[in-house]
């Protein structure tokens, strides 16, 4: 057991209820909280991650070997992983720090479970403390590379990427992702992997993912749309950059629709839908920047209006 310290953002957000509210994957697959107190310290017992952890979902079917854990990591390796690899030790305990004091906690455990393998698999999933297939974990489970070159091109753009995954779809207790089908696979990762990278000061990373995307074209909702040059980055440097993105989905889980339970989301998001919500987590009225970024089509305007009168607490 042990006692453990958590950032203030990420233990209110799970002690009191604040938040109400699951690539390239394999084919497996704010309204701000202001939390303006002093930093708050609990201690909270939760058991050691296991020994061993044996894997039984898709292909995947091995018993890996838990080789590092703290407060807010338990790395798995299968047999194949080069022990001598460390540097995932901090730098995964570093990204869920830093995703728990922008999105909030994820559950009960405050473990990301990270399940590296070597040379196996075609690429990455996640999986959320909704999922009994996980056995109930925040997972990222991650194959084809050596994991020795501690790098964005190396795997480190995979891992992250997965971990954005499990944001996008189990944020503030809401199972989910309401914009899937606009921003698939996954347009939202890539600003995600960018504002990890900025806050953990990976100033390099960040800038190599930047040149990266900012040549980057898009083959929908039109052809050469640049999701992270017109879209996601304007919003991203102009209206608060890690807050903007937290506000997307806590103006998802307070006003988008979910179960009678209320503990998942009941459908998609239309484009117009989508438009309106971004322009509520930026405070500001992006249409103009959605026309210039993807075109607009009289569906979208409709789309558009129903939206505004639908979600008419979202203001901007």
């Amino acid at each position: 057991m042990k006692t453990m310290n958590f950032s203030k953002l990420a233990l209110a957000a799970g002690l009191v209820g604040l938040c109400l509210f699951q690539t390239s994957c394999s084919s497996e697959v704010k309204e701000d909280i202001a939390l303006n107190s002093e930093t708050l310290t609990a201690a909270v017992n939760y058991p050691d991650p296991p020994l061993t952890w044996q894997e039984h979902w898709f292909e995947h079917n091995q018993l890996v070997q838990r080789v590092f854990f703290d407060d807010h990591l338990a790395l798995y390796f299968d047999d194949d992983v080069d022990t001598a690899v460390t540097w995932p030790n901090t730098f995964l305990s570093d990204v869920w720090e830093y995703v728990k004091s922008n999105y909030g906690s994820f559950g009960d455990d405050p473990r990301l479970f990270t399940i590296l393998h070597t040379g196996k698999y075609s690429g990455g999933h996640p999986s959320t403390y909704f999922d009994s297939s996980h056995d109930y974990r925040n997972v990222i489970d991650c194959g084809p590379y050596t994991w020795t070159d501690e790098t964005p091109t190396g795997g480190i753009n995979m891992l992250v990427h997965e971990v954005g995954h499990i944001v996008e779809i189990a944020s503030k207790g809401v199972k989910s992702s309401p914009a899937w089908d606009i921003w698939k696979d996954s347009k939202w990762a890539e600003i995600f992997i960018y504002d990890v990278y900025k806050n953990l000061g990976k100033d390099d990373f960040a800038q190599e993912v930047y040149d990266d995307l900012m040549n980057k074209y898009d083959n929908f909702p039109r052809q050469n749309t640049q999701w992270f040059k017109d879209w996601f980055y304007p919003i991203y440097s102009q209206y608060g950059e890690g807050a903007v993105l937290n506000n997307f989905f806590e103006l998802l889980a307070a006003h988008f629709p979910k179960n009678a339970s209320g503990t998942e989301y009941s459908r998609r998001m239309n484009w117009g839908e989508f438009v309106h919500f971004w322009s509520g987590a930026a405070g500001t009225d992006l249409k103009p920047l959605a026309q210039n970024a993807f075109g607009w089509s009289t569906e979208w305007e409709n789309q558009w209006v129903q939206a505004k009168s639908t979600f008419n607490q979202i203001t901007y």
